[in-house]
């Protein structure tokens, strides 16, 4: 690369005098390629003269300090917060940020329902490149829904979405998880019919035929019904 403008310490005549030494500056931009590469950066520099039968060479080693660093966030977006009923959808959103120095390869991400089956994932909009390379100072934002089921609400447990995201450059998985409780409501009605017989009777030996009907009105399965 051309330096800049030499600085002679004598006379300012183009002639390295005997005792006398020319100064030179020169800058390199550092590029995100080099951080990613993480050697350290070798500065070469050789120099000749007329008077000099071979070249004298210097080099200056800087080293590269990789900070591999992200965040994963997950957040329900939609849906109801408590549920209260068996088919509801919950709507939940993932953001994966690198917050490093280095770009992220091989974004994994292992995403378990409250049922503990795993999530099923939309592809990761990512907010820089379009290119599979989680960039420094990007984010990934991934969708994904869970439907509420009779057992979630019987339970009555808080439904935990958790997620585990790991990446090739970074040395342990960083998780988060999303909490939605669950509003149980037991309720019942019972009501009991004259379903046959006289009405009124009118004599001894009348049989009166009755129905009870036991209806669930809540959001909860019921148990051990004693009438």
């Amino acid at each position: 690369a051309p330096v800049g403008t030499d600085t002679e310490s004598m006379t300012a005549n183009g002639l390295l005098e005997v005792g006398e030494t020319w100064s030179y500056n020169i800058s390199y931009t550092v590029t995100q390629a080099d951080i990613d590469n993480g050697t350290p950066l070798v500065n070469h520099v050789s120099v000749t003269t007329d008077e000099t039968p071979d070249p004298v060479t210097d080099e200056e080693t800087t080293p590269i300090g990789q900070l591999p660093a992200f965040t994963v966030t997950k957040t329900q977006v939609s849906g109801a917060n408590p549920v209260t009923t068996a088919g509801q959808i919950i709507g939940y959103q993932i953001v994966v940020a690198n917050t490093g120095n280095v770009s992220l390869n091989n974004i994994v991400i292992t995403d378990v329902m409250p049922d503990g089956s795993t999530g099923v994932l939309s592809a990761p909009s990512e907010s820089a490149l379009n290119n599979g390379v989680l960039e420094v100072g990007e984010s990934w934002t991934y969708t994904t829904n869970y439907t509420v089921s009779q057992s979630d609400i019987d339970n009555g447990s808080p439904l935990v979405n958790h997620v585990s995201v790991t990446t090739d450059e970074t040395p342990d998985p960083e998780t988060d998880e999303e909490t939605t409780p669950v509003q149980q409501n037991p309720a019942f009605t019972v009501n009991k019919t004259q379903t046959s017989g006289p009405n009124p009777v009118t004599a001894a030996g009348d049989v009166i035929g009755y129905t009870i009907a036991v209806v669930n009105t809540g959001n909860v399965s019921l148990n051990n019904i004693v009438i």
